[in-house]
């Protein structure tokens, strides 16, 4: 790097007394190693005015190192490691304006930078340009974006001045006139259009001037086949506020005049198709006997629309003959009595001869006296979904087998270890660990025999065969017997039982034992432990309630409406249903709840806790009672 002779320069001393009156601008005063390979490295900071102590916030600390060395101790300091790339730049030159930035986005940061050495040292004005250059950048991406704009806008965009010559023109504009933007601009419209086109645009324009407001018209060109649909306003000056020209937006709107009768008499066609289902859509005037066919046929069924003709036997002829009975008669049903849609399901032909499954939801348009006279109709193709679902009661129904063999084979060995444990425990002699472990293997073989039971008892749930016995009940009684097991089993948990009014009614006590255990257990195994369970029984109406409830972390909104399908378990951060975690136990309740023509609730939430309700009937209708033994 070559060193400046220190002869005719003023002194160091002068320039440094310098630095605090050049505020805002910073100044960096650095000695050059000038002996040294690398003199900008091993250059020395001397000293830094406070407004580069502003520019650069670590400047105050720099005083004194090498630039090397202040690199090495924060690689990452922007303004030193972008200064040193100045090495081999600055080399033989004895001075230097450049921009320096560091940052990207946002946090961009430009500085522009003048240097000079003066005898052996190096000076650097630095100013902060990074809110001009924003500001450049922010107009020159503005320009970028007008210009992308008007060149791919659909409309004619243009330009003229106070002569009428065109100074701006977009490429649609120019398409429009016939001829390209080059010999359009600078020329007027009356070396572009016939005269009497000429006038005609020339006298909107002194009409726009004059008004010095927009205005909107439609243009039509003297042979009648193009419409326009042009807005103009006036140019003005930014400063002096004059009008220097003015500017056109036009839009050709000659197809949609075309289209504004077919549009205005298709109108209640389009309000009454947007009222059926969104699929492929067909609309039956019956009046006429036609039947049109919306686009998306083809999509789902390969079938032509404009090659289906009117006739509503194409679509009859499609339907599956086994179907085709059961749906024309639901159709007529409909039409002869009162209803506005229908539904069904049937197997449509697809234009390579498969059948789809399909969902059919209609709407019947009638006259004031309720007579049809038209038919919106909607058609999904739901074969996937079908066919899911035949997989799922398939698995399922498999499932249901191996339950079914599984519980009836546990169910003697079962028996067998609990009759075995129970004989052991009246053995003399035993100690604390044996009775602890007998215990043990009675509790596990009990909730083992339930599971079994419940898993029974779902298998007879889905093939309709769940038995229930009806005699004259007190459900208290029966409440209080299972309240009672469950208080020997959780001493130390509090369940509390209340009870309003008449409790008798013709159930079948086994099943609604098995019901409330499995509720009380369900409200045990995910309750707070630090609450107690409570149990209302009472009447309501002439029918039977019971609710269950527990404190503690509320059940997932998203589980909720699942929560009583059967092997359904809560997922991370759920809860799971009861029933020894197969997720059986809400199912069966459901079921046998359903058996004595009932119904069952949940309801969850943080501050009330979680509550199943239970709805019964005293007398359900239609049941028989079993004879008394």
């Amino acid at each position: 790097m070559r060193a400046i002779a220190a002869g005719g320069v003023e002194s160091i001393e002068a320039v440094t007394s310098s630095f605090w009156s050049l505020a805002p601008y910073g100044l960096v005063l650095l000695r050059l190693a000038l002996n040294s390979q690398t003199p900008l490295q091993d250059a020395l900071w001397i000293q830094a005015n406070p407004a580069t102590r502003r520019l650069v916030p670590g400047a105050h600390l720099f005083a004194g190192l090498r630039l090397r060395d202040i690199l090495e101790q924060d690689k990452q300091e922007p303004f030193v490691r972008e200064l040193l790339r100045w090495e081999d730049t600055l080399e033989g030159q004895g001075s230097l304006s450049t921009e320096l930035s560091h940052g990207e986005g946002e946090d961009r940061v430009v500085f522009h930078i003048d240097a000079a050495q003066r005898a052996g040292h190096l000076m650097l004005w630095i100013r902060d340009i990074t809110a001009e250059r924003r500001e450049t950048e922010s107009l020159r991406r503005d320009r970028e974006l007008f210009q992308r704009v008007i060149h791919c806008s659909p409309d004619a965009i243009f330009a003229k001045d106070l002569h009428g010559r065109y100074t701006l023109i977009n490429p649609e504009g120019a398409r429009a006139m016939g001829a390209s933007p080059a010999d359009i601009i600078g020329h007027g419209d009356q070396d572009i259009f016939l005269p009497e086109d000429a006038s005609a645009t020339r006298a909107h324009d002194q009409e726009v001037l004059a008004a010095q407001r927009p205005l909107t018209y439609e243009d039509e060109d003297l042979a009648g086949q193009r419409v326009w649909l042009c807005t103009k306003g006036a140019l003005r000056d930014e400063k002096t506020g004059a009008v220097t020209g003015l500017f056109g937006i036009s839009r050709d709107i000659t197809e949609r005049k075309h289209l504004e009768r077919a549009l205005q008499e298709s109108e209640a066609h389009y309000r009454l198709v947007a009222r059926a289902t969104r699929e492929v859509l067909w609309d039956w005037h019956l009046g006429s006997g036609e039947m049109h066919w919306s686009t998306a046929l083809g999509e789902v069924f390969g079938e032509v629309p404009e090659e289906c003709g009117t006739s509503p036997g194409w679509w009859r002829e499609r339907i599956h003959p086994d179907d085709q009975p059961r749906v024309l008669r639901a159709l007529h049903a409909a039409m002869e009595g009162q209803e506005e849609h229908w539904s069904s399901e049937y197997r449509f032909r697809r234009a390579d001869g498969t059948y789809a499954a399909v969902l059919e939801r209609g709407y019947i348009d009638r006259s004031p006296e309720g007579r049809p006279e038209r038919l919106i109709g909607a058609m999904m193709d739901v074969s996937e979904h079908k066919r899911r679902e035949e997989e799922s009661a398939r698995e399922t129904r498999l499932v249901e087998r191996v339950l079914g063999i599984v519980s009836h084979d546990l169910g003697s060995p079962l028996a067998a270890i609990r009759l075995s444990s129970q004989m052991l425990a009246q053995a003399p002699n035993l100690t604390p660990a044996q009775n602890t472990s007998l215990a043990r293997i009675e509790e596990t073989t009990r909730r083992m025999t339930r599971l079994t039971r419940q898993m029974l008892d779902s298998v007879r749930a889905r093939d309709g065969a769940l038995p229930v016995v009806r005699r004259a009940v007190d459900l208290e009684q029966v409440c209080r017997r299972v309240l009672d097991e469950f208080t020997a089993i959780y001493p130390r948990r509090g369940l509390q039982l209340t009870v309003e009014g008449n409790t008798q009614g013709h159930w079948d006590a086994d099943r609604l034992a098995q019901v409330f255990s499995n509720l009380v257990g369900n409200a045990l195994e995910h309750g707070d432990e630090s609450h107690p369970i409570t149990i209302q029984l009472w009447d309501a109406a002439g029918e039977q309630r019971l609710e269950v409830n527990n404190q503690g972390r509320p059940i997932d909104a998203a589980l909720l409406p699942h929560l009583f399908e059967p092997f359904r378990t809560g997922g991370h951060g759920g809860r799971r249903a009861s029933g020894g975690g197969v997720g059986l136990g809400l199912y069966i309740v459901r079921e046998f709840v359903r058996a004595h023509q009932g119904e069952v609730r949940v309801r969850s939430s943080a501050e009330e806790g979680t509550t199943f309700t239970l709805t019964l009937p005293r007398h359900a209708p239609g049941a028989t009672d079993a004879p008394d033994a």
